[in-house]
């Protein structure tokens, strides 16, 4: 359809539902670094359905995604009373341990990896797959749940102060976000026909932390826009050659160093107009009568 670029567009449109997935995940304050292992289970999971029992490719998707969620809802509940840092090393130790166990299981090809997986997967495919994942997230993003998981993320004590559910907010936003990943990751499978254990560790997991934290971890455009740039910007640098590599990591580091929020940041909830130089000014007046109002207190 797309010619030489079809790849680049289809790996582009899955980055983005793993990079949403991430978002969703990161809502609640659970910055996961096992993302490719449980995008890699659900790869496992439809693959062995449709090579081996004859599975149709949807069912198979969704049963990806409901491996991912169970994943995803038993980490959130062991990870429960677990500070930020220590929940990202046992995010980060959960999937080196299921490279760990794909490596020794002779069933899934072992580290010969997964092959013979039919090929199912094309552009409207991850289409579809990128435009459900990013309702969901939307109408998520919207719900009392999601005002709850932004209220956990910010302060656990405030918002558990107030009567909202802890385990409840991260259990939810943690399996639909791993729901995301698990399908996304099934998608992957079929279009790449293998799935291999290498691909299950922290390097691999790595790029969707870098993808949410150049667009916006924020914000749900925003983490879609950091997938798409940075998935697309390598290939469009193939002209510099061996300065490819170099001239990629700087961009990013002068995103972070001058955008610490990414490129779409955080827009304070209730004001309208947000886009508008309206919207705008009516911030900038509301800032000011705050900061009177603490001078006058």
């Amino acid at each position: 359809m797309f010619g030489q670029w079809e790849s680049l567009v289809i790996f582009t449109l899955l980055n983005v539902m793993l990079t949403v997935g991430v978002y969703v995940t990161a809502m609640s304050g659970q910055l996961s670094l096992a993302t490719a292992a449980i995008a890699g289970l659900g790869g496992y999971a439809a693959a062995i359905l449709t090579r081996n029992f004859g599975w149709p490719f949807v069912p198979a998707i969704l049963m990806g995604a409901v491996v991912g969620a169970f994943v995803g809802a038993f980490i959130a509940a062991v990870t429960l009373r677990m500070r930020d840092f220590i929940l990202k090393l046992t995010t980060l130790a959960f999937g080196e341990m299921i490279a760990v166990v794909a490596f020794n299981i002779d069933y899934i090809g072992g580290a010969n990896s997964f092959t013979g997986i039919p090929a199912y997967t094309g552009f409207w495919n991850c289409l579809i797959g990128v435009l459900i994942a990013t309702y969901l997230a939307w109408r998520f993003d919207g719900s009392r749940l999601g005002f709850a998981s932004r209220a956990v993320r910010d302060d656990v004590v405030a918002a558990a102060a107030t009567g909202i559910s802890v385990l409840q907010v991260r259990v939810v936003t943690f399996a639909l976000g791993a729901a995301i990943c698990g399908a996304a990751g099934a998608l992957q499978a079929h279009y790449m026909l293998i799935v291999s254990p290498q691909e299950l560790g922290f390097f691999a997991s790595l790029n969707f932390i870098i993808f949410l934290l150049f667009g916006g971890m924020y914000v749900l455009w925003g983490a879609m826009l950091g997938a798409t740039v940075l998935t697309i910007l390598p290939e469009l640098m193939r002209f510099t050659t061996e300065y490819r590599h170099v001239l990629f990591g700087l961009i990013i580091t002068v995103v972070v160093l001058f955008r610490p929020q990414g490129l779409i940041p955080r827009i304070p909830t209730g004001v309208s107009g947000r886009f508008s130089r309206a919207g705008r000014r009516r911030a900038s007046k509301l800032s000011s009568a705050e900061n009177d109002q603490w001078r006058l207190g």
